[in-house]
């Protein structure tokens, strides 16, 4: 039904989704917004964190202790309006927005993306009780969309089956442990997958998802999120 949604506000918009204006010349947005939005230009080449321009090209965590997945693609920092945005679209029932996010995202990956593309999209799973409260996994519906628009297959192999607290509400040192033996691999999955998620910020979820995938065969794990926290909060 979502999908549905998001691809008829596609086909149905004759404004800017952001401004209002007569004016939507790129997936949507007006040509100002779409230049407006928050860009991520200077991260870190390993895992995206956002990184002034004297810094080197790794972060410091990334340095010290290298992620296990391959390298990360993400297109915003996460703030305005995409920090309105996301939690609009995950809170108050507005999916549709994905439509036009998915779009831009889909051609920041064609322009970024290096070496050989995935055999398959993994959106990050939620808890089915969580699903069923919310109506859908904003993730899926981004990794669905996405995997049409670059003819990448979707893979829902990937399960949570223990309930958690919301990463957000954590401290940094929590995390690491809160989703310690929270999600299953149902089936096989191919060598060389991208998991796709809507934010990532200290990276606990992918990684923790990764070391999952990797256990189970798969060579390759990158990661495409939407959005970047400024800092590993």
């Amino acid at each position: 039904m979502f999908s549905k949604t998001i691809n008829n506000c596609i086909k149905n918009i004759q404004t800017c989704a952001l401004c209002g204006a007569r004016d939507n010349q790129v997936h949507g947005l007006c040509e100002s917004c779409h230049a407006d939005l928050p860009w991520l230009i200077h991260t870190c080449s390993h895992c995206a964190l956002p990184l002034a321009r004297h810094e080197f090209e790794l972060c410091h965590n990334c340095r010290q202790t290298p992620p296990p997945f391959h390298t990360v693609l993400a297109a915003f920092t996460y703030s305005f309006p995409l920090n309105a945005l996301i939690p609009a679209i995950k809170y108050k029932q507005q999916p549709a927005h994905l439509g036009w996010l998915a779009a831009v995202f889909g051609d920041f990956i064609r322009e970024r993306h290096q070496g050989n593309w995935p055999d398959a999209l993994l959106p990050v799973p939620m808890h089915g009780l969580n699903h069923i409260h919310r109506g859908y996994n904003q993730a899926e519906l981004l990794a669905d969309r996405l995997g049409t628009l670059l003819h990448i297959p979707l893979n829902k192999e990937l399960k949570k089956s223990r309930r958690t607290p919301k990463q957000m509400s954590l401290d940094l040192e929590a995390r690491q442990t809160n989703l310690d033996g929270a999600f299953t691999l149902a089936s096989a999955v191919p060598d060389h997958v991208a998991l796709v998620d809507d934010v990532m910020t200290t990276g606990s979820t992918v990684s923790t998802l990764t070391q999952l995938l990797l256990s189970q065969g798969c060579r390759r794990v990158d990661v495409w999120v939407l959005a970047r926290t400024p800092e590993s909060r």
